[in-house]
């Protein structure tokens, strides 16, 4: 079965659960989603922009290399610590600021789905992202 969420939906969920100004997803190639946010790092407000893209997903883990070029990698590195802290505790299992290992069941609401399902690969299209899954 395939399982969709809309970017604008995601966002939505995204801006109640995070405290991180400005955090957006959005449609950049099938295995590949653009983000973007605000870090307030000693007054200034740097807004960073990438492409996560999907390497695995293992259960509830996803495994994604971030590419957010040189500055944003800088920045990233440099602010890791309060980028972590900004998200639900959990999320973040390992981030180096390349690779990233998100745990998804930090996430209650999703936890009780990822006992439910099986998951089989995780796309993009214009719209949405899209779990292709399989009950347990």
């Amino acid at each position: 079965m395939i399982l969709q969420a809309s970017f604008k939906e995601l966002n939505d969920i995204i801006s109640e659960k995070t405290t991180l100004k400005g955090l957006s997803l959005a449609y950049s190639d099938t295995d590949t989603a653009s983000v973007s946010f605000q870090l307030n790092i000693l007054g200034l407000t740097p807004s960073i922009k990438g492409k996560v893209k999907i390497l695995s997903i293992e259960g509830s883990k996803i495994t994604a290399e971030v590419d957010a070029g040189s500055m944003g990698a800088f920045i990233l590195d440099k602010a890791k610590k309060l980028v972590m802290e900004k998200t639900p505790e959990g999320l973040f299992e390992s981030f180096d600021g390349k690779l990233a290992i998100l745990d998804l069941d930090a996430i209650p609401e999703l936890k009780s789905v990822f006992e439910a399902i099986t998951v089989d690969g995780l796309s993009f299209t214009e719209e949405a992202v899209c779990l292709d899954a399989s009950l347990k």
